[in-house]
């Protein structure tokens, strides 16, 4: 974009040089006569820089009589008379003047423009033909033209032309006169006729002729010139013929011709351009011109734009700023600027843009400076960067503020006026523990969950952070002790309300300390209250953990009543095959209590595969066959049942390895696992199952001892039929 820019001031410094360098006195003024734009040679003829032109008029500028008469043509021009050219006496000098008024798109004058050329030569030269036979003119051979007079007949044969003839067009008077080639022959075809014509229809005997045409020299070079010429009459006033003067103006028309097509260049780049481009009045923020891509970013039409004005469609928050910076423009304190702005679309929708602001170079517009305006739509650019910002002090899981967040408002608020100042360390018991069991999306819906909770109990002033795994800090401004412990009593409340929304029991640990004077340093007050924390940690975790178990079998009972009745009674023969096996008390108890627990895993495993009626596929199967070490995970860090987490992960393993998950074999099996699998086999084939057809206790029995040795340890098969005959 910024390319874009530079070759844009820089079309625009090309036309005001070419402005600067036409060869005639160029100007533009308002409806009032006041001069907003003049070139080099109108800074020539009032020998006055433009500074001291620009918000002037004639009036300011002439004597008062010279004033009227360029003030009448203006509004001869403006009322629109039909005349190009306006020819007027200025002291000693003619000069011939060409105005036009401007109007903008919707019809409203804005202006007069135009140029003036100073004739006096050619008035000079004219006279002189009148008074004195043309060959006998020294001056009129000397003089930057070609004087000529012709007869009035059909072709205008021309009569006498100066010596001067030849350095325009390469031929002398001698070769022109003798119609070898004529003059007529030199001017382009295309425009000879309408040239005649003009000339034929020309009646006012006090018209100066002027025109301009191109001719071919004898080097074959093409020049423009510029002929004014007026008729001569005999003495009973009939037309005889005309003389006049000729100039070379192809410098002039080459410049008019570049600046026509930089120009159009420039409005070819303005209108194609891939960035919004508009023009408005610097003082009033009246759009006066826009191109397409400006008009889609806007979200409204060219035509919405014209009417309308800057300040339309900015955003309220950005006008002061805008109009600050303006001004600096206006009053040449900077060239440039660009910023960030919102642009308001007709339905309400925002758009970013970056906003660049230039002025067009017009040195004289004082009163109604145009100021170029460059819009590009950065709204995704602009979202990426919000969202990088974002990230950069967001905690991407939680959504809360993270570390770096917490850190620079540490900073921010670690003043005396914010005194007292609490930190409230908080850690979520149990995360490891889920993520084992549950998997990772458990676990962070956990952090979730908790976040959440502690978010709501917070005031608005309070910052809430989460600064590590599962840990949070919360940042309380002008709070003491005391108010940080209801918050945090409010927090474990709220959170205990909602123990079984989750397959674990929800419980976070807190502590806290205050910083209660300007010398404290704030960094030991987090210390002191994160030891706190740690500490009531040590306790709150065991227990949650142990909570968690219970809640899981509560769970299970409720979900799957089929399954509690066949956890109880694997828990009674499993118990019984310890005993017969003579095992002590304490192994008993643990086998009785592995029974019970031993497909606690259930809870990580969807509901619709549990209750499956019928095959699995391998999929399926293999999900299935998570459940022991789900239990396991649950089982090894609640200290109460870590003693038993070990049994629950091999119960499904076989004597032969050929059982799942680490197909262990033989007596790298645990016993107990093995006791667990004999007992879970027995009661699954003797009662109601989701699978199979149930069987009578003697064919149980029978298939237990057929799969003795590969699937069963032998010697606990050879138990089991003990006990039951």
């Amino acid at each position: 974009m910024k390319n874009t820019e530079e070759e844009l001031l820089l079309r625009i410094s090309r036309l005001e040089s070419i402005i600067d360098n036409l060869p005639f006195e160029t100007w533009y003024k308002d409806p009032d006569g006041n001069y907003l734009i003049v070139n080099k040679k109108v800074e020539e003829y009032f020998r006055k820089p433009k500074e001291e032109i620009i918000g002037k008029n004639d009036y300011d500028l002439y004597p008062k009589d010279t004033a009227e008469t360029f003030a009448g043509t203006d509004r001869a021009a403006i009322e629109g008379e039909d005349l190009d050219f306006y020819i007027l006496n200025v002291g000693d000098d003619l000069y011939e003047d060409y105005k036009r008024p401007i109007f903008d798109d919707s019809g409203q004058l804005i202006g007069t423009t135009g140029v003036s050329r100073n004739i006096t030569h050619v008035k000079k030269a004219n006279d002189m033909l009148k008074d004195k036979e043309p060959n006998n003119s020294i001056l009129l051979a000397n003089m930057p033209g070609v004087a000529f007079r012709c007869d009035n007949d059909a072709d205008y044969t021309v009569t006498y032309l100066s010596d001067s003839c030849y350095g325009l067009t390469g031929y002398t008077a001698k070769e022109l006169l003798s119609l070898n080639p004529s003059y007529n022959d030199l001017i382009h075809p295309e425009y000879r006729r309408a040239l005649k014509t003009k000339w034929d229809s020309e009646e006012d005997e006090n018209t100066i002729s002027t025109d301009e045409y191109p001719i071919t020299t004898k080097s074959g070079e093409t020049k423009w010139v510029m002929e004014q010429s007026h008729r001569i009459y005999d003495a009973d006033h009939n037309v005889i013929g005309a003389d006049g003067f000729i100039t070379d103006v192809t410098k002039r028309k080459l410049a008019e011709k570049a600046l026509k097509r930089s120009e159009e260049r420039f409005r070819t780049m303005f209108e194609e351009a891939p960035l919004g481009m508009a023009i408005f009045d610097g003082v009033t923020g009246e759009t006066y011109e826009a191109n397409a891509r400006y008009a889609e970013i806007t979200g409204r039409t060219k035509r919405e734009l014209v009417s309308s004005n800057i300040k339309d469609y900015s955003h309220p928050s950005e006008i002061d700023e805008f109009r600050l910076k303006i001004n600096l423009i206006l009053a040449r304190q900077t060239r440039v600027f660009s910023q960030y702005k919102q642009i308001i679309k007709p339905d309400g929708s925002i758009v970013w843009a970056n906003i660049t602001i230039a002025p067009l170079n017009f040195e004289g517009e004082v009163s109604n400076p145009r100021l170029l305006c460059m819009l590009e739509d950065v709204t995704d650019r602009r979202k990426a960067e919000e969202e990088i910002l974002y990230l950069s002090y967001y905690d991407q899981l939680t959504g809360l503020y993270n570390r770096r967040f917490y850190a620079e408002e540490l900073r921010r608020i670690d003043t005396e006026r914010n005194l007292p100042i609490t930190l409230v360390m908080a850690d979520v018991n149990g995360l490891k523990l889920t993520n084992d069991a549950f998997g990772h999306h458990a676990g962070d819906k956990l952090l979730k969950h908790i976040a959440d909770m502690i978010k709501k109990q917070c005031r608005a002033d309070d910052i809430l952070a989460r600064i590590g795994g599962d840990e949070f800090i919360l940042l309380l401004p002008q709070t003491d002790s005391d108010q940080a412990g209801k918050l945090v009593e409010r927090i474990k409340a709220a959170i205990a309300n909602e123990d079984d929304y989750y397959p674990v029991a929800c419980s976070v640990s807190f502590g806290w300390d205050t910083k209660n004077e300007p010398t404290e340093d704030i960094s030991k007050v987090y210390t002191v209250a994160e030891d706190r924390m740690y500490r009531r940690k040590l306790t709150e975790s065991a227990a949650m953990r142990n909570d968690t178990i219970k809640l899981i079998l509560r769970i299970l009972a409720q979900k799957y009543p089929r399954e509690e009745q066949h956890s109880k009674r694997v828990s009674k023969l499993c118990a019984e095959i310890a005993e017969a096996m003579g095992m002590n008390p304490d192994s008993v108890s643990e086998l009785r209590l592995a029974g019970y627990m031993h497909n606690i895993g259930y809870i990580g495993l969807r509901e619709e595969l549990v209750n499956r009626i019928g095959s699995y596929t391998d999929t399926e199967r293999a999900e299935m066959e998570r459940h022991p070490e789900i239990g396991y995970q649950l089982l090894r860090s609640a200290g109460k049942y870590s003693s038993i987490a070990d049994f629950i992960l091999c119960h499904h393993e076989r004597f032969d390895g050929k059982g799942y998950p680490s197909r262990a074999s033989a007596y790298d099996i645990p016993v107990e696992s093995r006791i667990v699998a004999v007992a879970d086999a027995f009661d699954s084939m003797t009662n109601d199952r989701l699978y199979g057809k149930k069987m009578t206790a003697g064919e149980a029995l029978k298939e237990i001892r057929r799969n003795a040795g590969t699937q069963f340890d032998e010697v606990i098969v050879d138990h089991i039929f003990k006990i039951m005959n």
